[in-house]
């Protein structure tokens, strides 16, 4: 507290500043402080608000002196703070003020406790000063009083001479007003306690509820004052007069008190929506809902509520976010979490959709509740995740055939269809392959095509076929069909073309892929095979016994993606296998070449396969020999080598190999085209580096976009994410999957290299068990070094099928008359990650009586609905229901049998009453 203009930091407890009210004005922020109640002054009110004790000192008050004829004296001199047997002295001042000699003479005092030197004559000239030495003696603990007389020409005169006791004693003013407050809200003020005693006094304050006073205990040392904070927080809309208390002195046995008032209020919040949109009301109009319409994955859509205060207080408010749902999944979020409306005012409010599932109607609730939850406005909130549409101008390339050391080239587009931009990748090096693709990746805009370029450049004369996978991030991966034959002058195999891709799968679904053409061949010339309509070879149709021929099954790309006979789940089982499919040679940092790491190749068909790999001038890693033949059923021994470009270098590539049937070595071999069979491409990721063990490899720059939850699936089902690793450094980067990384999780591709300013997708998998969530940690390295480990953390779970119902699960209606109807609401809602279907069924029975609208529908992920019971009575009687809601999951095939469904019971309670009237005489 500041002291006064005038310097004088004296407290007296009869100034005008106790004996008025204290009244608080509001602050800029909505609390409020008081008219200073230290200083009549209105330039001394605190300007900020602290919460510790503030002591003030006073000045000291000085005896007050007279003038009689001419001699200057005080009126009274004190003794305080003496001891008991100890002598104190203190000098009695007498000046001469006038222009002549003063004469005069004193009485001796009359008690034994107080004395001076033997009465004698004093004269004094003209401004000469004379200190008697008066002395002061106590015996006991009580209050002495006495007299000292002088004697003049003029007359007499007296001091008075008092020894006080030491005394507590505290003073306030009488009363504060504090502003007025809404209910849960808090308003402030201030006032001063002033030590007016002689003694170090503590104190504590006694106050009702709804007021708080800080400090509540403290001491104060005389001639201090303290500065006292009111709170006051309402919980009920009234007017309070309360008194507070503060206790002090020995025993705590003194008291003040100040009678402090207020005024607590109730708050209304009016919410509206900003910019609304014909969307944004459900079908009955019942309910406020803030619809974002689609937004794209990764992207954040922004709309406003205004919130307006039409009382006279402020209004604080809290927003909630009502979702079950673990805080990592949450697609809604506000700006503010609370805050406060000014009386009259208004806000606006942001709310945010951020989603991160795809194709997905997200719902939620937002609970907007006034000071003290007074009120309430529950806000439904709805949004549609996005992700990119894209799709390939068509999905095979012919380059037919070229002659060896000739290449072809053709064109075809992508196109994205949503408005969410696209990371795209093929799965390819395009450096070691006989096919390439321009670009190989790249970012497409929404709404945008771009053209891909792709080539065909052989190495041997071979039946190349591939099939490239096209990663998307937050897209199910594409399927590019790459086909091409090569000749020299001496071998021309069969040219492939796109129809023997079409009988080859019909034949992988019939079981005929591991026998070679050959053989086919004269099966079909024996009639134990036969073609169906599509020219497809099948059984005969006598040995089916009448049912329908096999055909090639639908594949959802991402099960196709992982499960393409790599690892040790396949599809259908894999014709030709190579162990092991990921090789890392190290650290090589030479100067001689490491040695070569043993490959087996398997062949599993009943044919010989010939085998070619693809190597491309200045590749470190090789495979010998580059061409062999494997006999049906056999394995053979390669050997891949590393050669390190050059020191302290990262290497990581894809090295391929196409395998396909002797017999299609030269087109002559063929005699039925439906026989042709594609060959079979084999990869081989490998990696190495040549930095030297104590030389520490380049620090990696990148930034990777990892989702936080798997998509919500069913109990059994496979649960995929996509990830998104970008290099943001000028040099290579290599990554690779750690070992000790969950084993429940599949991540594909598991190795690579990414070059500078490029990207990498990944694909990762695994299989919910139990609804309790799961975390899944895995470890990616870069540029083969340990201390460049990335952890990444995820979770999953089965979504159960669950509904939360009613804490009661119990209806009751009124009594209701005979013949008529009474409802009755139920709520219920969806707290899992996926769509439910639900259907209520009441017995054939009770259905005259009892009906429910609607009785079936679907409800969406964090979606509440509300029910109508209707009760119908037939007869005067109490009627009591035991009804059950069947949940599954939605989504399913028309007329599929849903794997899992759950059912609740419910209790419905009513009464059908009659009555009657009687004529009384």
């Amino acid at each position: 507290m500041r002291p006064r203009d005038n310097g004088d930091y004296t407290m007296n407890s009869g100034g005008s500043c106790l004996s008025t009210i204290t009244m608080a004005v509001p602050t800029i922020n909505g609390s409020s402080i008081p008219m200073s109640a230290c200083s009549s002054s209105s330039s001394a009110q605190p300007t900020s608000p602290i919460d510790t004790q503030v002591c003030i000192p006073k000045k000291h008050n000085k005896a007050k002196k007279r003038v009689i004829w001419g001699i200057e004296v005080v009126e009274e001199l004190q003794w305080k703070g003496w001891e008991l047997g100890k002598e104190t002295t203190k000098n009695l001042v007498l000046k001469n003020l006038s222009l002549k000699t003063q004469r005069m003479k004193y009485r001796p005092l009359k008690t034994k406790f107080f004395f001076t030197v033997i009465p004698q004559p004093i004269f004094l000239s003209p401004g000469i000063t004379l200190m008697l030495p008066i002395v002061f003696r106590p015996l006991e603990e009580k209050e002495y009083m006495d007299q000292l007389w002088f004697e003049k020409e003029e007359g007499i005169f007296c001091v008075e001479l008092r020894a006080t006791l030491p005394c507590h004693k505290l003073v306030c003013p009488p009363s504060l007003k504090l502003p007025m407050c809404a209910i849960g809200d808090m308003v402030e003020a201030w006032f001063c306690l002033d030590n007016v005693g002689d003694l170090p006094t503590f104190f504590t304050w006694e106050c009702p509820s709804s007021f708080q006073i800080l400090p509540t205990t403290g001491l104060l040392e005389p001639g201090l004052a303290c500065r006292i904070k009111v709170t006051f927080q309402p919980l009920i809309a009234v007017i309070h007069e309360v008194e507070a208390t503060c206790w002090y002195g020995e025993g705590s046995k003194q008291k003040s008190s100040i009678q402090l008032q207020a005024v607590a209020k109730c708050t209304q919040l009016v919410v509206s929506i900003r910019h609304k949109r014909p969307e944004d009301q459900d079908t009955e109009g019942l309910q406020k809902v803030l619809h974002f319409g689609c937004v794209a994955v990764g992207c954040t859509a922004e709309r406003q509520i205004k919130l307006y205060n039409p009382t006279m207080v402020n209004a604080p408010f809290r927003i909630e976010i009502a979702s079950d749902i673990l805080v990592k999944d949450q697609a809604f979020s506000c700006s503010k979490g609370h805050g406060t409306v000014p009386p009259g005012g208004k806000k606006y409010v942001s709310v945010f959709f951020h989603p991160e599932t795809l194709d997905i109607r997200t719902m939620d609730y937002i609970s907007i509740m006034s000071s003290g939850c007074a009120s309430q406005t529950v806000l439904k909130v709805i949004g549609f995740c996005i992700g990119p549409a894209v799709s390939l101008q068509h999905y095979c390339v012919n380059f037919n055939w070229v002659n060896l050391g000739e290449h072809s080239e053709q064109t075809l587009w992508m196109e994205n269809k949503s408005d969410s931009t696209a990371h795209f990748q093929f799965a390819i090096d395009c450096q070691e392959s006989v096919f390439s693709i321009k670009p190989a990746f790249g970012t497409l805009v929404g709404r945008a095509r771009m053209t891909l370029h792709c080539a065909f450049q052989p190495t041997h004369p071979i039946i190349c076929f591939r099939r490239v996978a096209c990663l998307i991030h937050h897209q199910d991966p594409l399927f590019l069909d790459l086909i091409g034959t090569c000749h020299s002058d001496n071998t021309k195999p069969v040219i492939l073309k796109p129809q023997h891709l079409t009988w080859y799968r019909t034949h992988l679904a019939r079981g005929l892929t591991l026998y070679p053409p050959d053989i086919l061949g004269m099966m079909l010339k024996e009639r134990k095979l036969e073609q169906d309509r599509n020219g497809a070879l099948t059984m005969p149709f006598e040995d089916l016994e009448d049912m329908p021929a096999l055909q090639y099954p639908y594949i959802p790309p991402m099960t196709e993606f992982f499960f393409d006979g790599t690892s040790d789940l396949a599809i259908f089982p894999p014709p030709v296998t190579i162990e092991p499919t990921e090789v890392d040679f190290g650290g090589c940092p030479g100067p001689e070449s490491p040695n070569p790491l043993p490959l087996c190749l398997m062949n599993h068909t009943k044919g010989k396969i010939t085998v070619v790999w693809t190597r491309r001038d200045g590749c470190p890693f090789w495979v010998t020999p580059d061409t062999c033949d494997v006999p049906p059923l056999k394995s053979v021994a390669l050997r891949l080598h590393f050669q390190p470009p050059k020191p302290n270098s990262l290497c990581a590539v894809e090295l391929e190999a196409f395998a396909a049937y002797k017999v299609l070595w030269s087109y002559s071999n063929i005699e039925e085209d439906c026989t042709v069979c594609p060959s079979w491409c084999l990869t081989v990721k490998v990696r190495g580096h040549s930095y030297f063990a104590a030389l520490e490899h380049h620090v990696p720059q990148y930034s990777l976009d990892v989702p936080k939850l798997f998509p919500a699936v069913s109990s059994g089902e496979p649960s995929f994410r996509s990830l998104l690793l970008v290099n943001k450094g000028p040099m290579l980067l290599t990554f690779n999957l750690a070992p000790k990384s969950s084993s429940d999780i599949t991540l594909r591709p598991a190795s690579g290299l990414v070059a500078p300013g490029a990207h990498q997708i990944f694909l990762i998998s695994t299989y919910p068990k139990g609804t309790s969530w799961k975390q899944h940690i895995f470890y990616l390295q870069f540029n083969f070094y340990p201390q460049y480990l990335k952890e990444v953390s995820m979770q999953s779970r089965e979504e159960p099928l669950q509904l939360k119902l009613d804490t009661c699960r119990s209806i009751f209606f009124k009594p209701t008359w005979v013949g008529c109807s009474s409802t009755s609401s139920f709520t219920f809602r969806n707290p899992s990650r996926l769509p439910l279907e639900f259907e209520w069924r009441v017995s054939q029975q009770h259905q005259k009586t009892l009906a429910v609208q609607p009785a079936r529908g679907l409800i969406q992920p964090s979606e509440s609905l509300m029910l109508t019971w209707i009760f119908s009575p037939l007869e005067e009687t109490k009627y009591l229901f035991r009804v059950g809601i069947w949940v599954w999951e939605a989504g399913l095939p028309p007329n599929t049998k849903p794997p899992a469904i759950t059912h609740y019971m419910i209790r419905l309670v009513g009464m059908g009453i009659t009555s009657s009237l009687s004529l009384c005489s």
